[in-house]
């Protein structure tokens, strides 16, 4: 694993470059999400606005004038205000979900690189947006479908820098060997270790202090697989993006497609469990929601298209 920059570079290159001990992997993999978002996002705004489904809107500049501002324009204050509630909102649900942790070392739970919800820091996030959008008289429904491509393919940025640190969001034990039907993968897409991690742990006293066995110390690589998953939606949402002729149905397919991904991942990750229906995760219950909203959706959107737009 590489905690650092400076931990992959000197594998990989075999270079030391002392200055990159300072640049978190994780950190690094959020910000090319950011960054690659940014992009995406602004060929999407300039797209809507030459559709006629975004205008520009007005501001008084320095000089008193007023000052035409195009939708893509936002673009830098939308991913400053999605960063801050992105972390915020992922560390706060994290806290709520382990919440006898927090109570022992609140300041350290709060401060650590560890534990985030990507959930908590999306319902954050999309509260800011929305706030944002109202106030500078941005049409909600068209912005919110801009972005939500860069989310996807974000959240797979998120979850590469994930497997790289080796942060804690590995699965569950996976004793088993590796099927056959699966040879023509490397082992690690199977099984993994994550040894080097950015925790400093050995994944069988990891499991110990969490309860559960392992023979191996060998994890579910769940990161791997929601990276792949992420592709896949990214890529469901941008074929899909110019096809819709209902406003909002890009809303409504990501909802329950991130929904029904998270769903499929929670049974192979380790998450504390609500006492209610038997045991369930604060993301089940989020998923669940969101799949609900997006079957909604799909009815709703069409039947009062002419008052979304």
């Amino acid at each position: 694993m590489y905690p650092t920059l400076y931990d992959l570079v000197l594998d990989i290159f075999g270079v030391s470059i002392p200055a990159f001990k300072l640049i978190q992997s994780y950190g690094m993999m959020v910000g090319l999400g950011f960054l690659t978002g940014s992009v995406l996002i602004t060929w999407e705004l300039k797209r809507k606005e030459a559709l006629g489904q975004l205008q520009s809107t007005f501001k008084k500049g320095k000089d008193g004038k007023k000052v035409e501002v195009h939708p893509h324009e936002h673009v830098g204050n939308i991913a400053i205000l999605a960063g801050i509630g992105g972390i915020v909102g992922s560390k706060i649900f994290h806290n709520l979900e382990n919440w006898d942790d927090f109570m022992r070392d609140p300041v350290g739970m709060m401060t650590s690189f560890g534990g985030f919800s990507f959930y908590g820091g999306l319902i954050l996030a999309v509260a800011l947006i929305v706030w944002y959008a109202k106030k500078n008289n941005i049409k909600l429904l068209p912005l919110l479908e801009s972005g939500l491509p860069s989310v996807a393919i974000g959240y797979g940025f998120g979850r590469l820098g994930c497997h790289v640190a080796g942060d804690g969001d590995w699965g569950i034990p996976n004793d088993a060997p590796k099927p056959d039907w699966m040879s023509f993968l490397p082992d690690w897409m199977w099984a993994y270790d994550y040894p080097n991690n950015v925790l400093g742990v050995d994944l069988i006293d990891y499991y110990a202090r969490k309860g559960y066995t392992s023979l191996t110390g060998f994890a579910w690589p769940t990161p791997i697989y929601e990276i792949i998953m992420s592709i896949i939606i990214f890529s469901i949402l941008w074929a899909m993006r110019k096809r819709w002729k209902v406003q909002g149905m890009m809303v409504a397919f990501y909802l329950i497609l991130t929904g029904i991904e998270r769903l499929l991942i929670e049974k192979y990750r380790i998450n504390n469990e609500y006492d209610i229906l038997g045991g369930v995760t604060q993301a089940e219950i989020i998923s669940v929601v969101m799949i609900v909203a997006g079957i909604a959706g799909i009815y709703l959107f069409p039947k009062y298209q002419d008052k979304l737009t």
